[in-house]
């Protein structure tokens, strides 16, 4: 990896009641109750200031896709990062989670005009695996994905500042780290507080060296947040839950 890409981009910070939030809505087909397992989810993206559904030939390319589709369950356990396609009426995605629970389902992107939208809707899992407990989240800053290790410094965070935490990628056999781009950035971080009611959605910066990194992002309300960390070590996709406490 090499250091062209400390340019960072900050794609998506999306919290509910942001203007941005109502222009653009997500309108799911069917009841919102899915069968856990592998599923299809159909959907529309309906803009209010055009008044019309929005199809592939609306929306710019974002990270070398159109639609990004973000879900996870209340308890902040499990987690999938999709893309759906337009059939030439609907958005669709496959999903595959297998365990309960109510779920957060955000569907981002980008309109012709540049205005970014990232906007949710619930869903519930039922007849799978028995749902997640939802238990406090706490400050652990070090997780690992198989062989592949990520640590986030221990930088203090207070909330509506801008936090910058250095994190380190290592492998736990002591081998280097072959990390190559991810959708078009160096990893994509997903964060959302315990409420899970709240996405934010950001592309570190590489550091200094080929295995270090930044994230640069502000948290907009106190208490502790799950980040799910996504990047590609080995040519092997690698997904790592963390949590932080944020502070007033």
């Amino acid at each position: 990896m090499k250091n062209i890409l400390v340019s960072i981009a900050i794609l998506f910070t999306a919290i509910l009641g942001f203007s941005q939030q109502t222009r653009v809505s997500i309108e799911p087909e069917g009841s919102g109750h899915y069968q856990g397992g592998q599923f299809e989810y159909v959907f529309q993206i309906f803009d209010t200031l055009a008044n019309k559904t929005l199809s592939d030939s609306d929306l710019n390319i974002s990270h070398t896709q159109k639609i990004h589709f973000i879900a996870y369950d209340a308890a902040l356990k499990e987690f999938t990062h999709v893309h759906p396609v337009y059939n030439g009426k609907t958005w669709a995605v496959t999903l595959d989670l297998p365990v309960d629970g109510n779920y957060f389902f955000w569907a981002q992107g980008e309109l012709l005009d540049k205005t970014e939208f990232s906007v949710m809707t619930n869903a519930m899992i039922m007849g799978g695996k028995s749902e997640n407990n939802i238990l406090a989240l706490g400050d652990v800053r070090s997780g690992i994905d198989k062989n592949t290790k990520i640590v986030l410094a221990n930088t203090k965070i207070k909330a509506g500042q801008m936090a910058m935490i250095n994190f380190t990628i290592s492998r736990v056999d002591g081998s280097v780290p072959v990390l190559t781009n991810y959708l078009g950035a160096f990893a994509h971080v997903i964060a959302t507080p315990a409420s899970g009611d709240q996405l934010t959605h950001v592309h570190p910066m590489a550091g200094t060296k080929p295995n270090t990194g930044m994230l640069h992002t502000t948290f907009p309300v106190a208490g502790d947040y799950r980040i799910w960390i996504q990047f590609i070590d080995g040519n092997e996709l690698k997904v790592i839950p963390l949590s932080v406490t944020v502070s007033k």
